[in-house]
């Protein structure tokens, strides 16, 4: 068995090899339409593993970085946010984050989760890929303590003794927690929550960390991290063929890197990445740009992510380039729903006031919901400084006066709109525009439903 598998990694290796050449001869003429076809297919493809790479290296390697920590230690957040903090675009006030790093090659791992009397919590397991293969939280398991086996793709030992064994597909494992918090007199139970997750390697093994440092804007580098990631963490057989032929632009694993591209080969990327990167990635999600965005209805684009991205490795390299590194959960977990303009298609902001009716009197959701607001400010999209410090209502906003068929209004606008409506406020910025993201988390089946969208935000005299 072990002689065939090296004898196919030859051919591979040889057949990549011949591949190479043959477009090192077509790429001497710059521009060559088919080549650089494949070179975005790849880059889309390997976008993901480079991006995981550079979150990893950031929080392992990079003493004093904002996600510093070490294997198999949970990084809490612990403080609410404001709109002093930048940390990333949009940052939500619902939970507090946690993140920890795993490598599953030589040992198992024991995560321990403690009683949460009820609270709201969910673990995003995620692969080098970034498919979330696997959740642990309330709406999967409930809120009672129990020990989770976490076991990587090559382990042939024992299992350990366990509540459940999860299969990770990936050696290298990012988990994404979320723990509910519902304000500034919560902190302290929110943190003891937090506290009482844990993970414990079954054996002691020396680290084996990657070699290659990732690089912002070096497309050289890109190509060898991406690789790296590959050889670590191989992608599932069903996937071998398009490996084969993204060898071609220098993307397979093992047998490819950088510098055994030809010239003009290398020239392409050069030319090719910055762009897709900018314009294909990064943009794609920016809601201060959707001005005539296919999947808007009423103002509002939906986000109900899959439970796994397939075969759509643009959608994956999308949600790679804008997540930050705070990734998304699939539509059951969470759905989300982002408004940059009113029903009119007019953009919100620049002083305008506003009415958003809600008829159930909320979003329909079992664990919580919330509706947040941003605007845009020169390099992202933050919280609006104001008098009252509300940057959200929601489930957990105290005081809301509800109309007599138990519908909700609320009421955005820069001034406080008087006592009667105070309550219901969410105040927007004096000048710039901004946008609102709804959040309905376990959400019900109707919102599920790629019918179900919220009303229109309505403009209206102050």
């Amino acid at each position: 068995m072990h002689q065939f598998r090296k004898r196919g990694l030859l051919a591979f290796a040889a057949a990549a090899l011949t591949l190479t050449m043959g477009v090192a001869a077509k790429a001497q003429e710059v521009g060559d339409p088919a080549l650089d076809s494949l070179i975005r297919e790849a880059m889309l493809y390997a976008y993901p593993y480079q991006e995981f790479m550079k979150m990893r290296h950031e929080a392992l390697e990079v003493k004093g970085s904002t996600t510093a920590t070490t294997l198999n230690h949970f990084r809490h957040s612990r403080k609410l946010a404001t709109p002093q903090d930048r940390w990333a675009n949009g940052p939500i006030r619902d939970t507090f984050y946690s993140t920890n790093w795993l490598d599953l090659e030589k040992s198992p791992v024991i995560l321990s989760v403690p009683e949460t009397h009820g609270r709201y919590y969910v673990i995003a397991m995620i692969g080098t890929d970034l498919n979330t293969f696997a959740y642990v939280g309330k709406r999967n398991g409930g809120t009672s303590a129990r020990k989770i086996a976490l076991v990587g793709p090559r382990w042939n030992g024992k299992l350990p003794q366990a509540d459940q064994i999860v299969r990770a597909p990936t050696r290298d494992v990012y988990m994404n927690m979320r723990v509910l918090v519902t304000g500034e007199d919560d902190l302290k139970a929110a943190h003891a929550v937090q506290d009482g997750f844990s993970i414990k390697p079954v054996l002691q093994a020396a680290e084996d960390s990657p070699r290659i440092k990732p690089l912002a804007q070096d497309w050289g580098r890109f190509v060898d991290v991406a690789n790296e990631a590959l050889i670590r963490n191989p992608p599932p057989g069903t996937e071998q063929k398009l490996l084969e032929r993204f060898a071609q632009v220098g993307i397979c694993g093992q047998n490819c890197s950088w510098d055994k591209l030809p010239k003009p080969v290398q020239q392409r990327w050069l030319a090719l990445a910055p762009d897709i990167e900018k314009n294909e990635l990064k943009n794609r999600l920016n809601a201060d740009r959707k001005t005539a965005d296919p999947n808007r209805r009423n103002g509002w684009t939906p986000y109900r992510l899959p439970d796994g991205f397939g075969n759509n490795y643009a959608m994956r390299a999308s949600s790679a380039a804008m997540s930050g590194g705070i990734l998304g959960v699939e539509a059951a977990e969470a759905t989300y729903f982002a408004a940059s303009v009113d029903g009119s298609n007019q953009p919100l902001g620049t002083g305008n006031s506003y009415r958003l009716h809600l008829p159930q009197g909320r979003l329909p959701a079992d664990a919580f919901w919330s509706i947040s607001l941003y605007e845009f400010v020169t390099g992202g999209q933050y919280m609006v400084e104001n008098p009252i410090n509300r940057y959200s209502i929601g489930d957990r906003t105290k005081g809301m006066k509800f109309n007599a068929d138990g519908s909700l209004d609320i009421w955005l606008q820069p001034n406080d709109p008087g006592p009667e409506k105070r309550a219901n406020w969410l105040p927007t910025p004096a000048q710039n525009r901004f946008y609102l993201m709804a959040r309905a988390y376990q959400p019900w089946p109707e919102v599920l439903d790629p019918s179900w969208i919220l009303e229109p935000v309505e403009r209206v005299q102050p």
